[in-house]
C-alpha cells in the first residue's frame, strides 16, 4: 500500500446552473491523483462557505445534513479499506459510494440493492426470482443483519419455506442460492469478510419432467386442425406446438420476431436465458404454424403472459384427453424426448436446445447448420 491515505474534501465546481446555484461534491485525492464525486445538493456560491450551506439559503438545514452524511460515508468508506488493508481505488469508492446499503447492517437492504444493479444484466424471469427470494425472507424474518445469516438461520429458513411455503427441494435449493450469491456479492465488495454459509449444502432432487408421447402430440396436432377451440385457446396451442417442434423456451417464442426465421427455413436468435446463440432448422410443421409476416420487426406470435398461457394449456390437455401436468416448458422437454425418439443424435439436440451447463449436456464440437438440418428432418419422416 501507499504511505499516504486517501483525503476527503467537500467542495463545489465552477459550472454555474440558470438558477444560480452549483452542485456540491466529493472531492477524492488518491495518491496525488484527484476525483469528484457529485453530491447532488446545490448551492449558490455566496451561501456555500467552508463546506457549509449559510443560513441565507432557506433549505440550508436539510442540505447541512445531507453533506454530513455524505461526508461521514465517504470517512466511513476510506477507514473501512484501512481497516483491512485494502487499497482503495476510485472505481471502488464509486462502486460503494452510491450504493444506498453501504454502512447498514441490513442484509435486507443490500440484498435490494444489488438486485436493482443486476437487472438489465439478468433476465427478468431470473430478477423475478431473485424478488420472490427476499419477499420470502421477510416473512421468515422482518429484518435481518449480516450478522444474522448463519447457517442456523439457513437451516431454520429452509424449515420454515419447506413448512409454511409448501417449497419441495429444488425451490428451495434455488433460494439457498440466492442468498449464497447476493453473500459473495457482499464479500466481493468488502462488506463482509467470508461467506458465512458457504459450507451450506446445496442438495438438488431429479425430478420427474412431464412431456408428451409422441401420440398425445399427435392428438394434439389434430385438435389444432379442427380449430374447434376458443380463439385465446386456439392460439395458446398454436405457439405451443411450435415450441414442441422447436424446443424454445416460453421467453424465447414471446420475443421472436420474423426478422429471426431466415429464408424461412431456420431460426437464428440468441437465447433470453442463456445469451447463446443458436440456428434451429424449422421443420414443415413449424412453417406451418408461423402467421403471414407483415413486418420485419413484428413479433411472430401473440404469446399470452405465463399464467394464463399455462391455464389454458391445462384446459387444452383437457379436450386432448391427456392426463398430464403440462406447463409451457414441457413443450421443451417434448421436443427433446421426441427429437431422441426419432434418432436425432444427443448431440445436436444439445446444439439445439443452446444447453451450456456440462453437468447436462456433453462437450461437443461446432455443428454445421446443413447437419442440423439433416438431423432435424427426421422429423417430416413421420
Amino acid at each position: 500500500m501507499s504511505n499516504t491515505y486517501p483525503t476527503i474534501k467537500i467542495v463545489q465546481k465552477d459550472y454555474t446552473r440558470d438558477d444560480g446555484t452549483r452542485n456540491i461534491f466529493i472531492r477524492l485525492t488518491i495518491n496525488r491523483k484527484t476525483k469528484y464525486f457529485p453530491l447532488n445538493v446545490f448551492a449558490r456560491v455566496d451561501q456555500f462557505k467552508k463546506a457549509i450551506v449559510s443560513k441565507t439559503d432557506p433549505d440550508n438545514k436539510d442540505k447541512n445534513s445531507l453533506i454530513d452524511n455524505y461526508y461521514l460515508k465517504a470517512k466511513k468508506i476510506i477507514f473501512d479499506f484501512r481497516i483491512q488493508d485494502k487499497p482503495l481505488t476510485f472505481n471502488k469508492f464509486h462502486q460503494n459510494f452510491y450504493n444506498s446499503s453501504y454502512g447498514s447492517d441490513s442484509f435486507y437492504d443490500f440484498y435490494v440493492d444489488q438486485v436493482n444493479l443486476l437487472k438489465g444484466k439478468l433476465a427478468p424471469n431470473t430478477i423475478r426470482v431473485y424478488n420472490s427470494q427476499i419477499e420470502k425472507l421477510r416473512e421468515f424474518k422482518k429484518e435481518a443483519t449480516f450478522n444474522d445469516i448463519d447457517l442456523d438461520f439457513i437451516t431454520a429458513y429452509e424449515g420454515f419455506i419447506k413448512k409454511n411455503k409448501s417449497n419441495n427441494q429444488n425451490t428451495v435449493t434455488k433460494s439457498i442460492k440466492c442468498i449464497k450469491s447476493i453473500l459473495n456479492r457482499a464479500v466481493d465488495q468488502a462488506i463482509i469478510k467470508d461467506n458465512p454459509i458457504k459450507e451450506y449444502k446445496l442438495k438438488q432432487i431429479q425430478g420427474d419432467r412431464e412431456f408428451l408421447s409422441p401420440d398425445e402430440l399427435t392428438r394434439l396436432e389434430g385438435l389444432y386442425n379442427k380449430n374447434s377451440l376458443k380463439p385465446n385457446m386456439f392460439n395458446v396451442l398454436r405457439y405451443f406446438l411450435f415450441g414442441c417442434y422447436t424446443g424454445l423456451r416460453y421467453q424465447d417464442i414471446q420475443k421472436l420476431r420474423f426478422r429471426d426465421i431466415q429464408e424461412g427455413k431456420y431460426i437464428s436468435i440468441q437465447m433470453i436465458k442463456t445469451k447463446e446463440f443458436v440456428n434451429i432448422p424449422l421443420i414443415e410443421k413449424a412453417k406451418a404454424l408461423i402467421p403471414e409476416e407483415r413486418f420485419n420487426n413484428q413479433t411472430v406470435f401473440k404469446v399470452l403472459t405465463n399464467q394464463p398461457t399455462n391455464r389454458h394449456l391445462k384446459e387444452i390437455m383437457k379436450a386432448a384427453k391427456i392426463n398430464k401436468q403440462i406447463s409451457f416448458h414441457c413443450a421443451r422437454h417434448t421436443f427433446a424426448t421426441i427429437s431422441k425418439y426419432q434418432g436425432i443424435s444427443y448431440d445436436v439436440i444439445s446444439k439445439i436446445l443452446g444447453h451450456t451447463d456440462i453437468k447436462t449436456t456433453r462437450i461437443y464440437t461446432r455443428f454445421e447448420l446443413d447437419l442440423l438440418t439433416k438431423e432435424m428432418n427426421k422429423w417430416n419422416k413421420e
